[in-house]
């Protein structure tokens, strides 16, 4: 099997069962949803973790520190660790096939590699931000779903590559971008 269809097949499971890991985080009594991150790193560059970002916690940070760290604003790890969750539980192929994926094409040409399995992220997130969410988790009204890595810089747009421009404009005009 060639890397696209691998990552093709790792795109289909993304898309049918993300919503359903999310739907197993526990969430608090009254907490709404401003992002779900679907993070890839270097040893699960399609995903390793899918983080919920909290509203009330994000207004903590505000608070704490307003909105020029944008970093800080979109940092998945700074979530609490219950509202984060592997994918291994949700489909027993996806990570079989991300570590071949990983073992057959991850050692030619990194950079390459990477902004493939990226580019798979950003695909994901932009068909998972069509959703409609509240049918699933209650959201905030600036919910988004973005692919989330360790170098992101969201002060230079990078969210623009997984979140529709209609949820941009939301978020600039709350100062979050």
């Amino acid at each position: 099997m060639g890397k696209d269809e691998l990552l093709l097949e790792l795109k289909q499971v993304l898309l049918r069962e993300v919503p359903n890991a999310v739907q197993k985080i526990k969430l608090n009594q009254g907490d709404k949803v401003c992002y779900i991150s679907l993070l890839g790193n270097e040893y699960e560059p399609v995903l390793g973790l899918i983080t919920l970002g909290i509203e009330s916690y994000r207004n903590k940070m505000i608070e704490e520190s307003g909105t020029d760290n944008k970093w800080y604003l979109w940092n998945s790890g700074e979530m609490p660790a219950k509202y984060q969750t592997g994918f291994e539980d949700q489909d027993q192929t996806f990570q079989q096939k991300q570590e071949t994926l990983v073992s057959l094409f991850g050692n030619e040409k990194w950079e390459e590699f990477w902004e493939d399995c990226q580019t798979i992220r950003f695909e994901v997130a932009k068909k998972l931000n069509a959703y409609n969410w509240s049918d699933i988790i209650p959201i905030s009204d600036d919910f988004v779903v973005y692919s989330d890595w360790e170098s992101i810089d969201v002060s230079n747009g990078d969210l623009v590559k997984s979140v529709p421009q209609e949820k941009i404009e939301i978020l600039l005009e709350k100062s979050l971008i």
